[in-house]
């Protein structure tokens, strides 16, 4: 019908109207042509609106412009400030009927409460019936002999090739038989050889098997699976995905790379919801899909609806807005509203977002000493702790990180939880992967209270995979026991400021990242910036200039110089930050300049405004050495 229907406006209204009749005929599928089916406006743009992930009130407008601009298919009326649009299957409301007496025919064609276009599957099921069976029917060899389908049995050839051939003439004088007709057909006869009658084979209908793609790529579907997966498997799997989100009935429903009927996935009432969401916050952290169909529903793996149930248990949770998926592929964890957050709070997740950006910024030398294809064979990456890295428990998501551990397996997927082994101590903690999103950066937290048990700053760790994609290793190369005094932050007091404290460690460290007090005694003089400054690298840079740097200026005009490794490490105590992120800050800075030997640097802080009052002397270092 839709396709007898002309809409007005302009592309985008018109095809907004098309989409609304389209979805509203579907409604009244079994309507007469011209019996009115009514839809509210509201009903219409919370439909759309969750199709496009937009704000139903701004949908509910663009619908009403393009429908009030296509009068003659769509009529509008306002009942008690509710606003409903008539059509019919013809598309010619207002040819049809005016007024229906009949009290059934009223209450189906006029209900109070329309449906909303959600509950469709309970006025037109999408499930189609199934298709009749034919027979087969046995066909005798005599007739498979006759049509050269099979060999004639020896004997029976001869008796074929003896076939008399009668002319038309022949056929006339039988049809009036007489006595010298008859008389000559008892004569012998010339034989005529037979030719073999070839079977009819039907030519089959040509199928167009090459599809074009966006971007003009032509792809032929009769290539082997495998290699078209190969070459165009992205394409493809988008061109599926988009056609899928586009069905305004959502008769396909996907969920990760599994896609379902949506008629066939079963259902979860309120009582089924409540009871996982209680299971998950009486666990108290993340479970995986099959531990609650097991714990819950006891079903089992070799049930043959397992897999289907699976399905659906994963794609109704991810429409609940109490529930959360932060699992990959191949682990699929769940979490609950009211869980226990995973990592510390000291740094807030939009602080640490602008923190980390300088990565999706372009200045990541992470995989300077190890390849993407070396980390992903190995399984395995090896790192050296900063400050920062072993105080908050956090590691910035660089790309050798991103090559180790798993990617997001939904696309509006913000977080996965993964766990960490520590096989050295027999312990393992759970830790949660933020990924980037835009310009802001991605972390994985949690790592605080290990990293504090057995680590310092400096020391060189592996992070490897297991035989689980969600549980990873972490070891180290051990030593004899050895104790120093090492930069820590004290949050005792009511202003954190950093100190020097005595620890012992059994991890091989890096001696130039191990911030003790014999190297970089000065580090004690930091100040523990707020969170929220942290992230101007600039700033954190001329305040670690001023405090670990050697004072080669004179008090009217003072300068400080230091080399690359002091600044390095002074600026990872303040925040994550790579040595090209340095190189980048030194060489855009302002008021920094290269110093007297290749590796240093120097730096001149602006002067300050006079104030007229007497300044205390800055230049008072106590390193206790």
């Amino acid at each position: 019908m839709s396709e007898q229907v002309r809409f007005e406006g302009t592309n985008e209204q018109a095809a907004i109207a098309e989409l609304v009749f389209k979805v509203m005929v579907t409604q009244g599928a079994f309507f007469g042509v011209s019996a009115p089916i009514r839809q509210t406006l509201t009903n219409l743009a919370d439909f759309f609106a969750g199709q496009r992930k937009a704000e139903p009130k701004s949908v509910a407008q663009e619908i009403d412009a393009a429908l009030q601009l296509n009068g003659e298919i769509f009529i509008r009326e306002e009942r008690d400030g509710e606003v409903f649009y008539i059509t019919t299957r013809s598309g010619s409301p207002r040819n049809g009927p005016k007024i229906d007496t009949h009290a059934f025919r009223q209450r189906l064609h006029d209900p109070e409460n329309p449906l909303p276009v959600d509950d469709i599957s309970v006025v037109v099921t999408t499930t189609r019936p199934a298709l009749t069976t034919v027979e087969p029917v046995f066909i005798s060899d005599y007739w498979q002999q006759q049509a050269g389908l099979l060999p004639m049995p020896v004997g029976d050839e001869q008796a074929a090739d003896e076939a008399v051939t009668i002319t038309s003439e022949e056929e006339a004088a039988v049809s009036t038989p007489t006595t010298e007709a008859i008389a000559e057909v008892a004569e012998p006869v010339a034989v005529a050889d037979i030719a073999p009658v070839a079977p009819t084979v039907s030519t089959p209908i040509p199928i167009n098997t090459v599809i074009t793609l966006p971007n003009g790529v032509q792809i032929d579907l009769r290539r082997p699976v495998a290699d078209l997966m190969v070459q165009h498997g992205a394409a493809l799997t988008n061109l599926l995905r988009s056609a899928i989100d586009a069905d305004p009935l959502r008769r396909m429903v996907t969920f990760g790379s599994q896609v379902f009927p949506e008629a066939t996935v079963a259902n979860f009432g309120k009582n089924d919801l409540r009871r996982i969401s209680d299971y998950l916050k009486e666990t108290g952290e993340p479970l995986l899909d099959t531990q609650i169909i097991a714990d819950i529903f006891y079903h089992n793996p070799r049930q043959n609806d397992y897999e289907p149930f699976r399905f659906a248990l994963n794609y109704r949770l991810s429409r609940e807005k109490d529930f959360e998926f932060v699992g990959v592929e191949g682990a699929r964890l769940w979490s609950v509203r009211g869980l226990p957050a995973i990592g510390t709070k000291r740094v807030k997740a939009s602080e640490m977002g602008q923190i980390t950006g300088y990565l999706e910024e372009g200045f990541d030398d992470s995989l300077a000493d190890q390849s993407v294809d070396l980390i992903r064979k190995n399984g395995s990456l090896t790192h050296i702790l900063s400050f920062f890295e072993w105080e908050y428990g956090i590691l910035p998501y660089s790309r050798a990180l991103g090559a180790l551990l798993p990617t997001a397996l939904l696309g509006d997927q913000r977080t996965s939880v993964l766990r960490f082994e520590f096989p050295q101590h027999y312990t393992s903690v759970l830790a949660e992967l933020r990924y980037p999103t835009g310009n802001r950066g991605g972390w994985l937290q949690g790592l605080e209270a290990a990293f504090h048990e057995y680590l310092v700053p400096g020391a060189m760790i592996t992070i490897a995979r297991s035989s689980e994609p969600h549980i990873f290793s972490v070891t180290y190369e051990e030593q004899a026991e050895d104790e120093d005094r090492i930069l820590a932050l004290d949050e005792t007091k009511k202003t954190p400021k950093f100190t020097f404290t005595n620890m012992i460690y059994s991890c091989v460290v890096d001696s130039d990242m191990l911030v003790n007090q014999q190297q970089y005694g000065r580090l004690r003089n930091l100040k523990a910036f707020p969170m929220s400054e942290r992230r101007k690298g600039d700033v954190m840079l001329e305040h670690v200039f001023q405090t670990i740097g050697q004072p080669v200026g004179t008090r009217a005009e003072p300068r400080y110089e230091a080399n690359i490794t002091q600044l390095y490490v002074g600026l990872n105590v303040l925040r994550p930050a790579s040595r090209e992120y340095l190189a980048h800050l030194l060489a855009e800075g302002e008021h920094i300049e290269p110093g007297a030997s290749s590796d240093t640097w120097q730096y001149s802080p602006p002067p300050e405004p006079d104030t007229g009052e007497e300044e205390d002397d800055e230049f008072d270092y106590d390193d206790d050495e």
